[in-house]
Parts: C-alpha cells; structure tokens; sequence
C-alpha cells in the first residue's frame, strides 16, 4: 500500500509540476506576444513622426528657397506653400499624439525639442523669423542635429543595436549639396 501511495504522491507532484511549467511558458510566451505588439505599434509612431516632421520641414525649406534664404530646385511660393505647411503641421501634430501615447520618457523628450526646432524652420518660412541664408542654415542645422537625437532615441526605445552615425560624423553628409546640409 505505501508503495502506491508514494507512486500516486508522484504522479501528483509531477502533474502539478507540469502543469506550474506549462502555465509559467505559456505566460512567459504572452508576455512577449504583447511586448512584440507593443514594439509595432511603437515603430509604427515612430515613423509617422518621422514622416510628417521631415514633410514639414521639406514644405518650410521650399518656402525658405522661395524667399532666397535656401537654395533648392524646386522653391514654393507663398500662397500655396502657407496652406500646404499649415496641413503638415496639423499632420505633425496628430503623429506626435502617437508618440506621446506609445514612446518612452527620452524619445519624447527628443521628439519635443525636433518639433521646437522645426517650428524655428517654419517661423522663417511664415516671415515671423528675419535672418539670412546664414541663419537658415545654421537653424536647419540644429533642427537635423535634434532629428538624430530622435533618431537615436527612438532606436534605442526600439531595441536597434545597428550603429548609427550622427550626420556631423558622416563623411558623406558634408558635401557642398544644401540637401545635405
């Protein structure tokens, strides 16, 4: 009789120590179903902003090249730039909704001081900002200067290891083009 009842106190031991494992993995592997979930749509904000900041800053670069402060192919005149610059900004700002509600405390504090600086763009294009081509290309300086911070923030919010050289550490962005400034 003790021989069965130790058998049937390991059965039960070893059940209950399937079940505790199985139970632990299939918790474990939930929780990084939802962490993966969670990366996406944290991408997904990250990218948005990215795009509606860099078409916000392209519609105020070509308002700038319109007024002669920066030197692009295809300038944009005032009328029809002011509107269109109106809608990315309002683009601009819904994508930063997103980062707020997904990003982490750095990468929205990165986020925060790109849109500070292309706000600083968009006051050249909208003639609330006086200057020279001189001021407008140190000012879009500072603004891609903050991009990389975002860049690097979101990255790292994200889990990238990949490298990412800043572009005052790029050889290949110091060229003469004022794409690349």
């Amino acid at each position: 009789m003790s021989g069965q009842l130790f058998t049937l106190i390991g059965v039960l031991v070893g059940a209950a120590a399937s079940y505790g494992g199985g139970a632990l993995m299939e918790r474990s592997r939930w929780r990084r179903q939802l962490s993966t979930r969670w990366d996406e749509r944290r991408l997904e904000s990250y990218l948005r902003y990215a795009d509606a900041i860099k078409r916000f800053t392209s519609l105020a670069g070509r308002l700038a090249a319109g007024k002669g402060l920066f030197d692009l192919p295809q300038p944009l005149g005032q009328e029809a730039g002011l509107t269109m610059l109106a809608d990315a900004e309002l683009e601009r700002g819904y994508a930063f909704e997103a980062v707020l509600l997904m990003g982490d405390a750095e990468t929205i504090s990165a986020a925060r001081a790109l849109q500070r600086h292309a706000w600083v763009l968009e006051q050249f294009a909208r003639d609330q900002r006086s200057g020279t081509p001189e001021d407008w290309t140190r000012a879009f300086r500072q603004f891609q200067e903050k991009r990389d911070i975002f860049y690097l923030t979101a990255r790292k919010s994200l889990g990238v290891t990949a490298e990412f050289r800043l572009r005052s550490e790029d050889p290949a962005a110091l060229g003469t083009d004022p794409r690349q400034l």
